[in-house]
């Protein structure tokens, strides 16, 4: 067998030392890859070492990835590298066999295992997954609850508290969605755990007050604010001896006395009020928290109660439904491998390796899986094993923490960076990939320049550590850049024409610099060639959330630039959706005489003004004598359209109704002909697929009109509306988190001064129970402030969750930027909401964090330093967002001199005028699929008296018909597929077989088989 050393030599990659080491490990081993530095390569290569040095075949290896899109890669890479070395037999039968392979996703995996055990808990084994459809259910489970009578007193006790949609969308849907998956079951002993938790922490936190106050009682200096203080701490002091209940405690405690501004001063007793104050506020607040739990033991019981039933009526419709969710298939397949000790030792047995990429973006549960399936084979442990009961040499995990971005998902980069240190601790070894072979090492220093003070941390373990990227070779003729667009905030002047808003401006500077990258040699990039100007397809634009995507789409489509998105925001916002939706609206209510309107006007008719008034009298579509001969000829053809697609309707799937509507009626060619509007055809791909969804969930017509009118007119992401594009073209347009895997000679981070909508958390976990917020204590926090006590999670604290999505901002960033090979461009705008920094002096935007590491001044940012170059954005007129760019006069001018040969000699007058054409009538109508009317058989008509096992037995009888001819065996006897001869008389035998010879002969004289089949050799078909 070839040695993997032979293949490294035979080979075009080249190893560093860092991926060499990575491959060549025997023991468990977490690799720590940074952006660009070559980890499939690494995942690759091990996996053909372990082949080649028969340390296990390819089917004794797992590979597990994050997406579909990574596993399709990665058997690619796999199977090419296999087979490049399929000239050593036992290699070759491995090649053979590659499709048993195990590369796939980890929620495919976790499927599989699923499916071998469903049964014990009641779940088909051809379950199927569907988040959406999951939802629908929890919402039905939830409304009828709440439905119920007589109301549970928890669902009456949340009822007052959220409106029904509220309690609904955000408190049971996310609950059953995000903590309580498939088996897990509310505990029913949760409220005494709870509340013994509360008490510990209201005896410790009532001693740290009451020490708090008794120093303020103490206190002897004689200022005004000083004796105040002194004297309120020790009335509360008093106060709290004579409470006898813990009711009489939180009346007291959660009362403004005592609560005044936080003292100032910068030395003796004042000093120490300033700098205890904070703390003397947040523990009297927590004991008020507390003592809100313990004096409302029965709200806890009655809502632990409802949401016990809740959860249990959710899990009973997902195991007769069938329905579960990719949480639920996790969850499942870690309980399945704890409690299924047999099923877990096929599993460790079959695989004698694992390997994990992008582990980054998982979590506690998918480690305690992968755990499970590499515990030694003579262990066999009733919970998750622990690091030393592990194989030693099984695992290889491939991450980077600086790249987990998927918080939404449910990741946790704490588990990630813990990993290297735990299996160490039996062992195990970690590794570094820390060169970025993707981009310029001009980008390169300028990253390892910025990100330690960006990404710099207390030792938060939510936070992830920066090391100093490595580089490759600078690519001859190639200058990198860093190009930063910025809008400094400034007050709109009333006397002015009025302004855009500061996303349009942006957008507009935006799709300035993109006019230059592509007509101007100032960013150019590296290619076989040599340096060359870029197209457009090889710029992104790449933005945290689309919520200002159209901006730039229009700036965009203004200069004609092309470009596609990944998220169609704009989709219901354009004429292409509503000129569809209209026709098939008229369709269904023939009475909506505003969708007649719309139809009249859009390019399906086109009709002009005076026309549209007369037509508007009548009935839709009836004949209409008194118009001109123009609008009479575009109202026909339109009336022959709408009558062709009114019969298609009752029969057609709602794919060919779009299909129809679009090319059939010439719609898309009133698109592509001009350059100002093909950026639309791409709506066309959307609309498609969005109606392939409600066609494979069995919605009608009248369904899918609805779900477009609903949606009409809206700027809105539509959930899961994704489409696989054969190939990219013009700019391209996506989320940060779309564009995670992929890279790009230009990128543009756009709208970095966007902030992401927070909304209030309505569950908290305490004790390991998560339930809904129940309370609605008051609280007082100063004089004139009142807080809500809501649960006992806010003993814990709320910043967490806030510092959680502060580190991934900074992940984020960190994943936009690096997606960068040669030039990186950043904008962003800055409004009266987005100049400061957080209390705590943290930045909160992408902006923010780079104005910060640059050292700007954000209210006049100008920096030329090495490869970067910051200039300012102007604000525009709105009108300047309007209509093309016209010629301005001296241009004019100019090309007038220019072709003035051509117009100098003077020719009669000629009267002009401009016609409108509707495109039902340059492009009549045509239904159907495109297929020519074939002439009928007598073997049609024979055939129609039988089942389809007949008429597929025919099709075979003519396959042997051709092999016969080109086999050159005359008309001999020929075998009669079985079907036909049990079934059929003679005579219909003798009848089928004069038409299949027919039709043979007739494709022996067609102009495509002389032309493209006579000229070239023929080989019969494998049987089969």
């Amino acid at each position: 067998m070839m040695r993997f050393e032979e293949f490294l030599g035979h080979g075009s990659t080249r190893l560093d030392a860092h991926q060499m080491a990575a491959v060549m490990c025997d023991d468990n081993c977490v690799v720590s890859a940074g952006a660009g530095s070559g980890k499939t390569t690494v995942l690759s290569y091990r996996f053909l070492r372990l082949v080649l040095e028969g340390k296990a075949k390819a089917d004794e290896i797992l590979t597990l990835t994050f997406t579909r899109k990574a596993a399709r890669e990665m058997q690619k890479r796999i199977h090419g590298q296999l087979l490049s070395c399929s000239d050593d037999p036992a290699i070759a039968a491995q090649v053979a066999d590659f499709g048993s392979t195990s590369i796939s996703t980890l929620d495919s995996f976790c499927s599989s295992i699923v499916t071998l055990d469903s049964l014990h808990y009641g779940i088909v084994s051809d379950y199927s997954i569907d988040d959406e459809a999951s939802k629908k259910s929890v919402r039905r489970a939830a409304k009828a609850l709440l439905d119920r009578w007589p109301q549970s007193e928890g669902a009456r006790i949340l009822s007052t508290l959220y409106t029904p949609d509220r309690l609904i969308d955000e408190v049971l849907l996310p609950l059953a969605t995000q903590h309580y998956h498939l088996p897990a079951e509310v505990d029913a002993g949760a409220a005494p755990i709870i509340l013994s938790e509360v008490e510990r922490a209201y005896a410790r936190l009532m001693g740290d007050l009451v020490v708090i106050l008794g120093r303020y009682a103490s206190l002897s200096d004689p200022t005004a604010t000083v004796v105040a203080v002194a004297s309120e701490a020790q009335e509360l002091l008093d106060s709290l001896a004579a409470c006898s209940s813990y009711h009489e405690e939180l009346t007291l405690l959660a009362s403004p006395f005592g609560h005044r501004r936080k003292p100032s001063g910068k030395k003796g007793d004042l000093l120490i009020l300033n700098e205890s104050w904070p703390t003397y506020l947040e523990v009297r607040t927590n004991v008020c928290v507390a003592l809100s739990v313990l004096t409302n033991p029965e709200r806890l019981s009655a809502v632990i109660d409802f949401t016990a039933r809740f959860i249990e009526a959710v899990h009973t419709e997902k195991r007769e439904s069938g329905i579960l969710t990719f949480a639920d298939v996790s969850s499942l397949a870690v309980d399945i491998l704890k409690r299924n000790k047999a099923l877990r030792r096929r599993f460790k047995e079959r695989y004698r390796y694992i390997m994990i990429d992008e582990f980054q973006d998982n979590n506690e549960l998918q480690k305690d899986l992968l755990y499970l399936l590499s515990e030694r084979l003579d262990r066999e442990g009733d919970g998750i094993p622990a690091p030393c009961d592990l194989e030693r040499d099984k695992l290889f995990f491939v991450g980077d923490e600086k790249q987990s971005i998927y918080r939404f998902r449910g990741a946790d980069v704490s588990v990630f960076k813990a990993l290297g240190d735990e299996l160490g601790s039996s062992g195990g070894k970690s590794f570094h990939l820390a060169t970025n072979y993707r981009s310029e090492p001009a980008l390169i220093e300028w990253f390892n320049t910025i990100f330690p003070s960006i990404m710099a941390h207390s030792g938060e373990r939510w936070e992830a550590d920066f090391e100093e990227l490595g580089t490759r070779g600078a690519t001859e003729g190639i200058k990198a850049s860093v190009t930063a667009l910025i809008k400094p905030y400034t007050e709109s002047d009333s006397e002015e024409e009025e302004l855009a808003k500061a996303s349009d401006s942006e957008a507009y500077a935006v799709a300035a610099l993109v006019e230059e990258m592509l007509t101007t040699d100032h960013f150019l990039i590296p290619s076989d060639e040599g340096p060359r100007r870029p197209k457009s397809g090889e710029i992104a634009l790449l933005m945290r959330t689309t919520a200002n995507q159209l901006s730039f789409e229009k700036a965009l489509r203004q200069r004609r630039i092309p470009y596609s998105v990944q998220a169609a925001r704009s989709l219901m916002l354009e004429s292409v959706a509503g000129d569809l939706y209209a026709m098939l609206q008229l369709i269904l209510y023939p009475e909506d005489r505003l969708a007649y309107a719309v139809v009249l006007r859009s390019p399906f008719c086109n009709l002009s003004d005076r026309a549209l008034v007369s037509v508007m009298e009548h009935p839709p579509f009836t004949p209409i004598p008194d118009l001109s001969a123009d609008d009479q000829a575009r109202y026909a053809e339109c009336a022959l359209f709408y009558e062709e697609l009114r019969l298609l309707v009752g029969t057609a799937p709602l794919t060919v109704l779009i299909h129809a509507l679009f090319y059939e009626s010439g719609y898309y060619l009133h698109l592509v002909k001009s350059e100002e509007y093909q950026v639309y055809v791409e709506h066309y791909t959307f609309l498609h697929r969005l109606a392939q969804i409600h066609q494979s969930e069995g919605k009608s017509v009248s369904q899918f009109v609805d779900f477009l009118r609903e949606h009409l007119a809206q700027n809105e992401k539509i959930e899961d509306l994704e489409v696989i594009k054969e190939v990219e073209e013009g700019v391209q347009l996506m989320s940060i988190h779309k564009s995670k895997g992929l890279e790009f000679p230009i990128v543009i981070v756009a709208n970095t001064g966007s902030k992401a909508k927070r909304t209030e958390a309505l569950i908290s976990t305490y004790a390991n129970v998560p339930i809904p917020h129940y309370l609605d204590e008051p609280i007082s926090e100063s004089p004139t402030k009142v807080m809500r006590a809501r649960h006992a999670g806010q003993l814990e604290g709320q910043d967490e969750e806030l510092l959680r999505e502060r580190a991934e901002l900074k992940r984020l960033l960190y994943v936009a930027l690096t997606r960068s090979e040669t030039h990186l461009v950043f904008s962003g705008s800055f409004t009266r909401n987005n100049r400061s920094l957080t209390k705590d002096g943290h930045a909160d935007t992408l902006l923010l964090m780079l104005t910060e590491a640059l050292g700007l001044d954000i209210s006049n940012p100008a920096l030329e330093r090495g490869i970067v170059r910051v200039l300012p954005i102007e604000p525009i007129k709105e009108g300047m967002l309007y209509g093309s760019r016209r010629e301005g006069e001296e241009a004019f001018a100019l090309r007038l001199a220019e072709n003035r040969r051509w117009y100098e000699g003077s020719r009669e007058a000629i009267e002009v005028q401009v016609n409108r054409v509707g495109v039902t009538t340059l492009y009549p109508a045509r239904m159907g699929e495109g297929a020519l009317p074939l002439p009928l058989l007598e073997s049609d008509e024979i055939l129609a008296r039988y089942g389809e096992e007949q008429v597929t037995a025919f099709g075979t009888l003519v396959h042997f018909l051709l092999e016969e001819r080109i086999m050159g065996g005359g008309e001999g006897r020929i075998p009669i597929p079985p079907a036909l001869v049990g079934h059929l008389s003679a005579s219909e035998l003798a009848t089928l077989q004069r038409d299949g010879r027919s039709l043979v002969d007739s494709f022996f004289e067609s102009e495509l088989y002389l032309q493209e089949i006579a000229p070239y050799p023929r080989h019969v078909e494998v049987g089969f």
